[in-house]
């Protein structure tokens, strides 16, 4: 009697979504996990926030919005210069990270700061107003720290790489020339969005602050 012999054929398209599932974590795989660093900061900085004092989470004011009391005093001016300062501090630090051979190792931390900063505002916000603080975290502060992470994720992309190319320039001895005038452009058409994002998060703010009576 004649065996049976099963042939199962894989499906026609798996090559075709193994190429695209290739491509995608080539191009955008860097972007994803800094954007995943900023989404496991948010998540800590939310767990530190609900196991610390009010004067804890305020301390981080000068980085993050904690004392609303006092930023709900302040003009249009003054909240902007406290919003972008912070965010062109975060900006520096990376650019500053991608021409350090072990940069690449320690942007992935600062982006989880800036998550984590996010994370203890909503603490504050939730602890002081409850539902409320939430749902005017949301609708003022979300719109423009999604934007910020969306730059800061970019420039950590492009200070990634550049940093992998200093590092095999400095500590391989590898023969390659290093572009920097495009990194420098490309890290400023990014605080050009990270200086949207703090007109954004001054707009929101002080129309919706009155509003909610935070």
């Amino acid at each position: 009697m004649k065996g049976i012999v099963l042939r199962v054929k894989s499906p026609k398209n798996f090559r075709t979504k193994k190429h695209e599932m290739a491509y995608f974590f080539k191009r955008y795989g860097l972007f994803t996990m800094f954007l995943a660093s900023i989404l496991i900061g948010l998540i800590l900085g939310i767990y530190a926030g609900t196991k610390t004092d009010s004067e804890f989470r305020m301390s981080f004011d000068f980085l993050f919005p904690t004392d609303f009391a006092s930023r709900g005093r302040q003009d249009f001016i003054t909240f902007f210069c406290s919003s972008f300062s912070p965010a062109f501090m975060f900006f520096t630090a990376v650019f500053l990270l991608g021409f350090c051979p072990w940069g690449n190792c320690a942007i992935p931390f600062v982006t989880a700061f800036k998550g984590f900063g996010a994370g203890l505002t909503l603490a504050q916000l939730c602890y002081a107003d409850g539902l409320k603080g939430f749902g005017f975290f949301m609708l003022a502060i979300i719109p423009g720290f999604f934007l910020f992470s969306s730059a800061i994720s970019l420039l950590s992309e492009q200070a990634f790489r550049s940093s992998t190319d200093v590092f095999g320039v400095i500590i391989r001895k590898k023969d390659k020339v290093l572009d920097i005038r495009e990194y420098a452009s490309k890290a400023g058409t990014y605080l050009v969005v990270a200086f949207v994002s703090s007109m954004l998060d001054t707009v929101l703010f002080i129309a919706l602050y009155a509003r909610f009576g935070i």
